[in-house]
């Protein structure tokens, strides 16, 4: 008869692996919008405005893939370009290895965010990857409008 080992450990892998990945891939360039941010005043970054629609209730984490130093913002309704910390409701640089962003928020079920990608160098463009990790699969589109609030 064989022994069932139970240990903090296995629950701890069992409960990495309940979660689903999304990836979601673009590129930053001259023809992207262009942001505030860093108390810069001079719209001197370009930025993704992209919205992520939740399937099911739990704890999302966002982070970013690129050779790109990037920078991410979350929002539940509003936000400017003109300074992307006006009404960021989670923000990050460097959390994620390799300068890249990590964003960990609870999110309820069937809503939306709006996740805003830009860079730490001014007028830098790039290719980018997002990958939203979470109890179910998101969906994720690039959306051209923005509210200015």
């Amino acid at each position: 008869m064989a022994e069932i080992i139970v240990n903090e450990f296995f629950l701890f892998v069992i409960e990495i692996l309940k979660y689903v990945q999304t990836k979601y891939s673009s590129n930053l360039t001259a023809n992207s919008h262009k942001c505030n941010h860093k108390n810069c005043r001079r719209f001197n970054f370009y930025c993704e405005i992209i919205k992520i629609n939740t399937r099911q209730a739990g704890y999302y984490t966002i982070i970013s893939e690129s050779t790109v130093n990037m920078f991410g913002y979350v929002y539940e309704n509003n936000f400017t370009l003109l300074n992307l910390a006006i009404n960021a409701i989670k923000s990050d640089d460097d959390s994620h290895c390799n300068k890249q962003f990590k964003l960990t928020f609870y999110c309820p079920m069937n809503a939306s965010f709006i996740l805003i990608v830009t860079t730490n160098e001014k007028l830098k463009h790039g290719m980018f990857s997002v990958i939203v990790n979470g109890p179910s699969n998101v969906s994720t589109k690039h959306i051209g409008t923005h509210k200015i609030v």
